[in-house]
């Protein structure tokens, strides 16, 4: 978010905290105006110039001499302490807000979400939560925080980033109206409470039938059923999310991680290519098209990190891959490295 933008949104945010102030003000220069023209027309003050007179009384500067009308009279005493007291209140709360912001942080943060689009409201800032946040402010993608607890230990971190944040319950369907719920892509529902999760994915539902829903459980059958019975875009625990690596990661050291897609484990691996490696002077594309084994990414000796190499990229001995295929594919591949090192120490 660009930073004259969010100090716009805060301006916006402080004239709207000072509105009433600033009204009182203005309807004490409008009838003391007034009054200046109406008792004493023999001077033939204009509009502004009678505003003026007022504005001048309210700092104990007299326009004219004291006036002969008793109503004038009471206003040359009764103006200059309503109208004094009025602005050194208003600038007393302007210094406490641009040195607090967090007293204006609801408002400001209701402006600054109500002006967004497309983007994707995050609810819950526990461990899962703030690295959801990081890797979408990484993707640049635009977020708007619900957090319950006001103690959080990474409120500052959101605060710092300008990002808008709401500090409730998002079970109040409020607050999601105040995250613009209705213009946003999705909802990502990240507490450790599984029954406040499925309130707050149905609150979006309702309020916003088209969004997409991604919502945290512990119970991956329940979440299952939830996600089937309520259409929910996706519902996972995090047991069901690590398990996959876990269990890879016992069998193979060099996992750097694995998931499920459709029942079909996926593994990514890291991998040093040697001479006699079944790897070695093969294509990326021939080993796609043979292994069913994709290269995510290519460190060749001596050489910065290449992020998706191309099919015709041949691989050479010291080359450092990290490489992703479906477990038995890696397994395979694996095999056969362990049949090269088996018959080369028999030899």
């Amino acid at each position: 978010m660009s930073r004259i933008w969010r100090e716009w949104c805060f301006a916006r945010a402080v004239l709207s905290h000072l509105q009433w102030r600033l009204l009182l003000l203005l309807i004490l220069l409008i009838v003391g105006g007034w009054l200046f023209r109406v008792l004493e027309p023999e001077n033939g003050l204009g509009i502004l110039e009678s505003m003026y007179y007022t504005w001048s009384l309210i700092f104990g500067e007299p326009p004219e001499a004291f006036p002969e009308s008793f109503i004038l009279q009471m206003l040359f005493f009764v103006v200059p302490i309503l109208g004094l007291t009025v602005i050194i209140e208003a600038l007393i709360d302007l210094a406490l807000m641009a040195r607090d912001r967090q007293r204006c942080e609801p408002r400001w943060c209701r402006i600054m979400a109500k002006s967004l689009s497309n983007h994707v409201i995050l609810i819950g800032l526990g461990r899962l939560g703030i690295r959801t946040y990081r890797l979408l402010r990484e993707m640049g993608i635009t977020v708007v925080v619900i957090e319950k607890d006001a103690t959080n230990q990474f409120l500052d971190e959101i605060r710092r980033d300008g990002v808008p944040l709401f500090v409730g319950d998002a079970r109040d369907e409020s607050y999601l109206v105040a995250a613009n719920v209705e213009k946003a892509t999705s909802v990502v529902i990240a507490s450790s409470d599984d029954l406040a999760n499925l309130e707050c994915a149905l609150d979006a539902r309702r309020l916003a039938p088209g969004i997409r829903v991604v919502m945290r459980m512990f119970d991956q059958n329940m979440a299952d059923k939830v996600r089937e019975g309520f259409n929910i875009s996706f519902a996972m625990s995090p047991a069901a999310i690590s398990a996959p690596a876990f269990a890879t990661c016992a069998i193979e050291p060099a996992t750097v991680s694995s998931f499920l897609v459709e029942d079909q484990l996926i593994v990514m691996q890291r991998w040093l290519v040697t001479r006699r490696d079944p790897l070695c002077g093969r294509t990326v594309g021939e080993l796609n098209r043979q292994f069913s084994i994709n290269v995510m990414n290519r460190r060749p000796v001596g050489a910065e990190a290449i992020l998706f190499p191309e099919p015709d990229v041949r691989l050479e001995s010291g080359d450092r891959l990290v490489i992703q295929g479906p477990y038995e594919a890696m397994e395979a591949l694996w095999g056969q490295l362990r049949a090269i090192i088996d018959a080369r120490e028999g030899g």
